[in-house]
């Protein structure tokens, strides 16, 4: 397995990372790079592994006040080497999610923002779907190929109208299955995305403006994400 860590020890562990890819490849990762620190994993209350479909601000809250709890083992660390100090000081966050609200992202800037000592986390999503503040106050690392909904670039937004709807309808029949999840939407709007930007910043720049409003109404937990992606359809 490539080591997607290959430049980051115990000396240089940054505060808080995003690690973007197939939620098991990059739980794999996690684990054993956090091994290859002497972290104890299993047994281990300073170590925290949170799995959610979504993350919403009420999680967010729970979280604020578990980073806020002093670290179960802190020893004296004259009586220990560096590499075993970091297995008791640090307390480690993993949370695996497919999306993060838009109301818990903003909920968790000052944690990002004021990180406390010896806390560290690491996000895994399968794609980057973050907001600028908050991403910008992260360590991105992606692992393996992005998610993409599977249409040739450069031709998607160049499909008749009923195409588009008619793949909004396979996402969203797919998600009432259970055989697709939001995921799904974003990767299309991903894809959108791209095709616009390759077309011109300035020549797209209001499509690319509706795309943000879209991304920022499919973080909601409720959102009606058929009629929210048929409306950027219509309108690109």
């Amino acid at each position: 397995m490539i080591n997607i860590f290959e430049n980051i020890s115990g000396e240089n562990l940054h505060h808080a990372y995003l690690v973007v890819g197939d939620l098991e490849a990059s739980r794999e990762h996690v684990l054993n790079f956090l091994t290859t620190l002497s972290v104890v994993i299993s047994g281990n209350p300073d170590v925290r592994h949170l799995k959610y479909d979504t993350f919403t601000k009420e999680l967010s809250g729970d979280l604020v006040l578990a980073v806020a709890q002093k670290s179960f083992s802190s020893p004296d660390s004259s009586n220990l080497s560096n590499k075993s100090y970091l297995s008791y000081s640090k307390k480690i966050f993993i949370i695996e999610t497919n999306i993060i609200t838009e109301e818990a992202q903003n909920a968790l800037l000052k944690v990002f923002e004021e990180p406390t000592a010896g806390t560290h986390f690491f996000i895994l999503m399968p794609q980057d779907i973050l907001l600028p503040t908050l991403r910008s106050r992260m360590q991105i690392i992606q692992q393996g190929s992005p998610l993409s909904y599977g249409i040739t670039r450069g031709t998607l937004v160049d499909l008749p109208i009923s195409e588009r709807l008619a793949m909004i309808k396979e996402i969203t029949d797919g998600i009432s299955d259970e055989e697709k999840t939001k995921q799904d939407a974003i990767a299309l709007l991903n894809q959108i995305e791209s095709e616009l930007y390759s077309r011109g910043v300035e020549k797209e720049s209001e499509k690319l403006k509706l795309c943000q409003l879209t991304r920022s109404a499919l973080y909601d937990r409720g959102a009606p994400v058929k009629m929210i992606l048929e409306n950027l359809m219509i309108a690109i």
